[in-house]
């Protein structure tokens, strides 16, 4: 294979945007475990650096605009380990 390009993460999502709006697609609205699951291994770097959820909060707040907690990033995160946790079980099961 040719050299392979790559992408920073702001050109994915710009060219994704972009692909959308030519498209004519609706914008694409998710919610905040969907944005943990996306963020999840800067959110685990950022726990191995010793923040706390009030933290990572602050800095999706801080970003979006939204108004989130650490609870609430918490509870999201904590949802996707137990879904990760049934789908091991689930595979284990196959």
């Amino acid at each position: 294979m040719a050299d392979q390009t790559t992408f920073t993460l702001a050109e994915v999502l710009n060219a994704q945007q972009a692909l959308r709006d030519t498209a004519g697609a609706k914008e694409e609205a998710m919610d905040l475990t969907d944005l943990v699951g996306i963020a999840a291994e800067e959110v685990d770097l950022l726990q191995e650096q010793g923040k706390s959820w009030d933290e990572i909060a602050a800095v999706i707040q801080s970003t979006t605009g939204k108004t989130v907690t650490g609870s609430d990033v918490e509870k999201a995160y904590a949802s996707l380990e137990e879904s990760d946790e049934w789908d091991d079980d689930y595979e284990d099961d196959r």
